[in-house]
């Protein structure tokens, strides 16, 4: 896979203590991209689709979108499913998911790992190394 030049950001987190902690964390590597952030997967869908199907005609992907598992509403999983059926392929192949949770239940692992959509999963929390290895990994970003 090449990598792609990174766009934005988008912050999926109930916790709003992580997003901004994650925000500074992105600051600090000098990522100067745009910096969304919802408190649930429905908040993010929505989101979503009026940045990259609307009529803005300023598209955000490619994206990292970083997820957490555990939330009100939608939580991580029910977004996955509805952002597979909803979004088209070209929208998907420029999104990097990246699953974040406080979970140790090795099924969550386990289910992130087998999901197409998800590229990588991480404890919380996030860490300047574990962005920086995000980037490097799937972004024109090197170290």
């Amino acid at each position: 896979m090449t990598p792609f030049t990174l766009k934005s950001i988008f912050l999926v987190d109930d916790d709003e203590i992580s997003n901004f902690l994650n925000k500074i964390l992105i600051k600090n590597l000098a990522l100067e991209v745009p910096v969304f952030t919802a408190s649930n997967g429905q908040e993010a869908l929505n989101n979503l689709e009026e940045r990259t199907i609307g009529a803005t005609g300023e598209s955000i992907t490619p994206c990292l979108l970083i997820l957490d598992i555990n939330m009100p509403i939608m939580n991580g999983w029910q977004f996955l499913e509805a952002f597979d059926k909803r979004f088209p392929l070209e929208i998907k192949n420029n999104m990097t998911i990246i699953m974040i949770t406080v979970s140790e239940d090795e099924r969550d692992v386990i289910r992130a790992t087998n999901n197409s959509l998800v590229m990588d999963y991480f404890h919380k929390p996030l860490s300047e190394e574990k962005l920086l290895e995000i980037m490097i990994n799937y972004f024109s970003i090197s170290d």
